[in-house]
């Protein structure tokens, strides 16, 4: 007799459907490598041991003197547990079919417990013993299987061609229910954080935000500050030629720095859609790294006008790395079936970079396919250049026909067997021929959320420039 615990649901959705059996010996369920049986980890919490199963009595032989009994004994005072929706206070006996469920108040999983009388679960062979005579015979045939499963895969893996993404059609429009159309329509200026000028944007930006395994809505920067970009102002002439946006950004910033003192704040309003799904967010709510702006001095040396911009003066183009944005998104995910973007880590980005194969795809809401339903995808390549140019521009540059509204989108690449973001897309090489962008790359968001969402980077604005 053996049981087995199958995660029902959890607040990250990582491990939904995985099992665990165990039979005669303690199962630990909590946070940190030393428990069995993983729970989500909150931000907030330190690791806890939330409870363990252990078996109602021992024999001689060290069996349960009550076969097939089993409770469940509550190990932390900080958090709730509950078996069937009522909380444990200290140890309560477990049926075959209990859900057991724990929370920290912002992260939770929900456990079954499922009781089975068809043989005995070795732990150190992990190995279910029938209860027949012939279970020598049957673990011999289940061991050939298991070797016989990993040849085939180390067959698929090395020997079979990989699948080329462009014949991932299928697999990359699985993720279309988490691309997000992300507008901007109107921008605020607070002082004191009290709301003393605005401005309805005379076209609304449009560009992509996505949703990631990590439950974070990513988009592009400028797609929610519309002040750091300005191509028609030249920086001298009157204020009147301005975009309104840019207007009262430069008021804040040149206030703040002639005061010394941070009064001024600028506040977008975005809305972030997907058929009849609509949410409000302002540019306050995302996180953003900062630490590498550039702030331009203008005007004259009587009157000088400030502004914060991330457009590369020269070959800065390390500035455009700021131009990513997130904000934590798990209301848009929880419940949900949809399938997420995983983002690639360091070593998936080297990988990537020493394989001959070097095929992108690109998901978003391009303008000029804006009566489509649902997002579009289009395909390129992660251009190659010269290793030093690559140090210290930083941004990923990519060949891919794409239009304006795809700023903020995934820029996805097959890794092995899985798809992942490389990057988000950033703005059009204005020094290249057409079809040429740069996107950041995903590692700065994965850095930035894994420092608490604080920026890692620690260049300073303190150099102002003249345009």
């Amino acid at each position: 007799m053996y049981y087995r615990l199958t995660y029902l649901a959890s607040s990250t959705q990582e491990r939904r459907g995985d099992s665990v059996l165990n039979g005669y010996r303690p199962l630990n369920i909590g946070q940190g490598a030393a428990c069995e049986v993983q729970l989500p980890e909150s931000e907030l919490y330190e690791p806890q041991l939330y409870a363990s199963i252990l078996p109602m009595g021992e024999d001689a032989e060290g069996r349960p003197a009550k076969a097939g009994q089993w409770c469940v004994v509550r190990r932390t005072d900080c958090h709730r547990m509950a078996v069937n929706g009522e909380d444990v206070p200290v140890a309560r006996a477990l049926s075959d079919g209990d859900v057991l469920s724990m929370t920290d108040g912002q992260m939770w999983a929900k456990l079954k417990f499922e009781v089975f009388d068809d043989g005995e679960y070795d732990a150190s062979l992990g190995f279910v013993y029938r209860k027949h005579t012939h279970h020598r015979r049957d673990m011999l045939l289940t061991m050939g299987l298991a070797v016989l499963a990993i040849c085939i895969a180390v067959y698929a893996l090395f020997v079979l061609p990989q699948r080329d993404l462009r014949h991932s059609d299928s697999d990359l429009r699985q993720f279309i229910p988490s691309i997000y159309h992300i507008t901007c329509d109107s921008v605020y200026l607070l002082r004191d954080d009290v709301v003393v000028d605005s401005v309805e944007l005379q076209q609304a930006t449009e560009g992509t935000a996505f949703l990631t395994t990590d439950s974070l809505l990513v988009t592009a920067r400028h797609c929610v500050e519309p002040w750091i970009n300005d191509d028609e102002w030249d920086g001298v002439s009157s204020q009147a030629k301005m975009s309104p946006e840019v207007r009262l950004a430069t008021m804040a910033e040149t206030q703040n720095r002639l005061a010394g003192e941070e009064r001024y704040t600028l506040r977008a309003h975005c809305v972030v859609s997907r058929g009849l799904e609509r949410f409000d967010y302002y540019s306050t709510d995302f996180h953003l790294n900062k630490s590498r702006d550039m702030v331009v001095r203008l005007g004259t040396e009587q009157e000088p006008i400030y502004w914060r911009t991330i457009i590369p003066m020269a070959s800065r183009r390390t500035m455009e790395l700021g131009d990513f944005a997130y904000v934590k998104a798990p209301h848009l995910t929880t419940g949900d079936n949809r399938v997420l973007l995983p983002l690639a880590t360091e070593e998936d980005v080297k990988t990537l970079a020493q394989s001959e194969n070097r095929d992108i795809a690109v998901m978003g809401y391009p303008l000029n396919d804006a009566g489509k339903d649902g997002a579009t995808v289009v395909y390129g390549n992660w251009m190659e250049f010269d290793d030093e140019l690559e140090k210290e521009e930083g941004c990923l540059q990519l060949s891919v026909a794409i239009n304006r509204g795809n700023s903020g989108g995934p820029v996805l690449a097959q890794i092995g067997r899985a798809i992942k973001v490389i990057g988000i897309v950033s703005k059009a090489d204005a020094h290249a021929d057409q079809g040429v962008f740069w996107a950041v790359p995903v590692g700065e968001v994965v850095n930035m959320h894994g420092n608490g969402d604080q920026p890692i980077n620690t260049e300073a604005d303190r150099n102002t420039f003249r345009r």
